[in-house]
């Protein structure tokens, strides 16, 4: 996908996290360096914790009804929360009645949620087992885990697994030192490994997914892209245009590359760029700075963002990208374990 020129930056908030982390390849940070006995202890933490649940030692409960976990590896960045809508309505169209369970760290997502799905129930809080009995006592038939792969004191039938295309080549250093929750070896807990693509293309994302083999031996590896589906106004009405003009962007999400790449690819002349942490709680003072950069211009933002901008910027010309999700390799791999769900 073509990225044109480059485009200014302003990164904000969180947003330098990321750029320590795309940074972290041995030697090239002393912050990298400075963190790496605190990866070191996270990772023997982890291990510690997995192989107790292997073993037994820690205990896990099955819910009433049946769980499909939607996870990944590295903290933000492989389109989680759009897949997990992908699942439900898929799981809707099998004759299902799905409930999503977020774990609550975030506001935007289940907001988003709601607005994807009106007629699925979303449940928020963080012990997932409480929220898949309330799934079950509200009439669903499967609950799906928003971001569940850790989550291992709740009993899944389903574990689906994402792994982002744009990152795979990066650093895989364990938190803080890098994003990464989990090594890939811990895919062996996994059904089926999905590679997600935003802006990488179509031969890099089979790439990954022919690495994950050694990761993921016998596992169902699949390809999803992630792609523009047009232009709204928040919170949805559809525009049937692009922007027109130099545009100001604004993202706090994980990959916020990726945004822009799609942004541009989707008609988006943008002059410049906001970027701030995952998941960040905009403020009056964040909003003046846009409005004042933008300067009457069109602002174009994700559909996370949007939900949380749109109370701030009511006069701006706020435009929002939408995204689909396409499988592009095993598909029909994929549909047959969503077939099983159930039986």
């Amino acid at each position: 996908m073509p990225t044109g020129p480059a485009i200014p930056e302003v990164r904000a908030g969180r947003a330098w996290i990321r750029s320590t982390w795309k940074a972290a390849a041995p030697g090239a940070s002393l912050v990298s360096l400075a963190l790496a006995p605190a990866s070191w202890l996270y990772g023997l933490v982890t291990r510690v914790r997995n192989l107790a649940f292997d073993r037994g030692r820690l205990a896990t409960r099955r819910a009433p009804i049946r769980v499909v976990s939607v996870g990944n590896l590295a903290v933000g960045g492989t389109g989680k929360t759009p897949f997990s809508a992908w699942v439900a309505a898929e799981l809707a169209r099998r004759g299902h009645r799905p409930a999503i369970l977020h774990g609550g760290y975030a506001e935007d997502e289940p907001d988003l949620h709601r607005r994807w799905s009106p007629e699925t129930p979303v449940i928020v809080g963080r012990d997932r087992l409480a929220g898949a009995v309330r799934a079950a006592r509200m009439g669903a038939t499967v609950a799906i885990l928003d971001d569940g792969f850790q989550h291992r004191r709740l009993a899944r039938d389903l574990d689906i697994v994402l792994v982002a295309a744009e990152t795979w080549d990066r650093p895989r250093h364990l938190l803080p030192r890098g994003p990464w929750r989990e090594p890939p070896a811990s895919l062996a807990r996994a059904d089926v490994v999905i590679v997600t693509r935003k802006s990488a293309d179509a031969d890099t994302a089979g790439r990954v997914a022919a690495a994950l083999k050694a990761g993921a031996p016998g596992r169902p590896r699949c390809v999803a892209a992630l792609r523009p589906a047009g232009w709204q106004q928040p919170p949805g009405d559809a525009r049937g245009s692009r922007p027109d003009g130099p545009c100001v962007a604004v993202a706090g999400i994980a990959e916020p590359e990726s945004f822009l790449a799609n942004a541009r690819a989707a008609g988006a002349d943008i002059a410049v760029a906001f970027l701030f942490g995952d998941h960040h709680r905009y403020t009056p003072e964040d909003a003046a700075r846009i409005v004042n950069e933008a300067a009457g211009r069109r602002i174009v933002t994700t559909e996370k963002d949007a939900t949380k901008l749109v109370a701030l910027l009511p006069d701006a010309d706020l435009w929002a990208l939408r995204q689909e999700v396409r499988i592009e390799a095993g598909a029909a791999a994929l549909g047959e374990l969503l077939d099983g769900i159930g039986k």
